[in-house]
């Protein structure tokens, strides 16, 4: 008894004396674990606690000879990624009193409106509103998110926020269309 007594004692002692014992093997493993089951969710985590970048500084997008009243073209920023696609709007004098009657200009500068045109429901790309029923709305055509293109807010589908606006200015003298500013964050509408 006495001889199977101190073969337990000597490997304790021994794996003691070399720093491996099963509490350090489960500690160990409980780490592996943890790592394995975070990592996949790393972007994610990015995405949500991820400080918002700073979104442009002011540049030309256009001149107002280059679009015609009701016409809406593409432009980029404040860069020239896909994530920096932007949809100008030339609205028509009917257009912009229908606007200011429904309360949606707050976003109108001279006739113009920009919008991001990345969804903020899964980061699709919207289609312009060319085409759309009155051609009074932008769709994106992945989950068919539909808003207003007076003011980007949803006017149905699953999009969880507006489109990000772009704000403008235009040089009366030039005719020169600046985009300034952009309120809202890619991908994540203006929350």
């Amino acid at each position: 008894m006495s001889i199977v007594g101190d073969s337990k004692e000597n490997t304790k002692e021994k794996a003691i004396e070399e720093g491996f014992t099963r509490r350090v093997f489960l500690t160990f493993l409980m780490g592996v674990s943890t790592v394995m089951t975070v990592t996949p969710f790393a972007p994610m985590i990015e995405y949500f606690f991820k400080k918002p970048e700073k979104r442009g500084e002011k540049k030309k997008v256009a001149n107002v000879s280059d679009l015609e009243e009701g016409s809406t073209t593409i432009v980029f920023f404040p860069g020239e990624e896909t994530e920096d696609r932007t949809f100008l709007v030339h609205l028509t004098p009917e257009e912009v009193d229908q606007a200011i009657s429904e309360g949606r200009d707050e976003f109108i500068t001279e006739g113009f409106v920009a919008f991001n045109s990345i969804c903020p429901h899964l980061q699709c790309p919207v289609g312009p509103p060319e085409g759309t029923p009155e051609e009074e709305e932008f769709v994106c055509p992945c989950h068919g998110g539909v808003y207003n293109k007076f003011d980007g807010t949803v006017l149905g589908g699953p999009p969880p926020a507006p489109l990000p606006a772009v704000t403008l200015e235009v040089d009366k003298q030039t005719g020169d269309i600046y985009a300034t500013g952009m309120i809202g964050k890619v991908g994540r509408g203006r929350v």
